[in-house]
């Protein structure tokens, strides 16, 4: 018994300093337009057109998270995750699902029912 509390106290601190995944948050704002494309041999993609504010802040938080692993999240979701190798500058994001019932969800939410806020970077 005594073992395992010592494995665990040990443990601890090294999961405190795991750096968490910079997180983006999607919202209301920030969504022009969703849709659910063809599917694909990896799923059913969901594209995702951001508008003028949201691209620009999609820009500045790939830019300085450049290298890093990244998560995409709508209304407490997420969307997607993925490593940024460049700064994204278009203003288009896309996530793959496996099936059209959940690509189709995916789509309706981020169509409409995303909350106003919060917006962009999270951490």
């Amino acid at each position: 018994m005594m073992r395992w509390i010592a494995v665990l106290l040990l443990a601890l601190p090294a999961t405190g300093l795991a750096e968490t995944e910079p997180e983006f948050c999607l919202c209301s704002p920030f969504v022009e337009k969703s849709e659910v494309g063809e599917q694909t041999e990896l799923g059913w993609p969901v594209y995702v057109k951001l508008t003028g504010i949201g691209a620009a802040s999609l820009e500045a938080f790939t830019e300085v998270n450049a290298g890093k692993t990244i998560r995409v999240i709508a209304g407490r979701r997420e969307f997607l995750r993925a490593k940024v190798s460049v700064p994204i500058t278009s203003g288009n994001l896309h996530g793959t699902f496996s099936s059209h019932e959940v690509a189709s969800d995916w789509q309706r939410t981020l169509s409409g029912k995303l909350p106003a806020a919060p917006c962009g970077a999270l951490n």
